[in-house]
C-alpha cells in the first residue's frame, strides 16, 4: 500500500511540471526508512500505484515534450524498473520522467483522494496533458 501522502506530493508537483523518477525514488527511500521497509519495493509499489490508478504516466522529455512510452500494464511497470535497474536505482536525472493524466491533475486540484481511487485504469492508459512544461 502507498503512501498517500507522497502519492499527493508526486501529482501536485505534476501540476506544474513534469516529475523526474529521481524525485519519486527520494520520496520512498523517506518512506522506506520511516517502514524499515526494502526502499526497491517501497519504490516499485508506489509507481505501480500511480500507473494502474491512471495518475501519472511514464516518458521521456523529447522534442514534442513529454512523450508517453507505449507500453501499458505490468509491461510499463517492468520496463520502468528495467530502466531503473540500469542506473543501480540511482538515475540522477538520466532515468525518465512522470507526468500528470487528466486524472491526476483532477486529483491534485482538489478532486479525488488518491487513496479512493480504484485501479480502474490499468498501467496509465490515460495520456498527460502537458502544453509546453
Amino acid at each position: 500500500m502507498p503512501d498517500y501522502g507522497v502519492v499527493r506530493e508526486l501529482i501536485e508537483e505534476g501540476l506544474d511540471d513534469w516529475v523526474p523518477v529521481d524525485r519519486l525514488l527520494g520520496l520512498a527511500e523517506d518512506v522506506a526508512q520511516d517502514r524499515a521497509a526494502g526502499f526497491r519495493d517501497v519504490a516499485t509499489d508506489l509507481l505501480r500505484w500511480l500507473l494502474t490508478s491512471g495518475l501519472m504516466a511514464v516518458g521521456d522529455l523529447g522534442g514534442s515534450g513529454f512523450e508517453a512510452w507505449p507500453e501499458t500494464g505490468d509491461e510499463l511497470l517492468a520496463k520502468a524498473v528495467r530502466v531503473l535497474d540500469g542506473f543501480d536505482w540511482n538515475p540522477q536525472g538520466g532515468a525518465y520522467w512522470l507526468a500528470n493524466t487528466p486524472k491526476g491533475d483532477a486529483a491534485a486540484s482538489g478532486g479525488e483522494e488518491p487513496r479512493s481511487m480504484s485501479h480502474r485504469s490499468r498501467g496509465g492508459g490515460e495520456q498527460p496533458v502537458r502544453g509546453g512544461k
